[in-house]
């Protein structure tokens, strides 16, 4: 009966030293799924800011391009 006591005691010990690790390491997964999820998130708002200036950049030079089209004309028209 003791070794029967003995043997059960064993193993709801070692049941929970392994459901411990086992919760250890699931944290651990977690946390570096997190840490990789908010990796992830800044490159995208680095991106999206990287667009958003490279769309204000393109207006930027359309704008001059259509300037100097437009002082091209003018020069064209007063050589006429």
């Amino acid at each position: 009966m003791i070794l029967v006591l003995a043997l059960l005691a064993g193993l709801i010990i070692g049941g929970g030293i392994v459901g411990y690790v086992l919760s250890q390491r699931w944290q651990q997964q977690v946390q570096e799924a997190e840490r990789s999820l908010q990796d992830i998130a800044d490159q995208y708002q680095a991106l999206e800011q990287q667009k958003k200036d490279d769309r204000q950049r393109i207006a930027d030079l359309e704008y001059q391009l259509g300037e100097a089209k437009k002082d091209l004309r003018a020069a064209q028209t007063r050589q006429s």
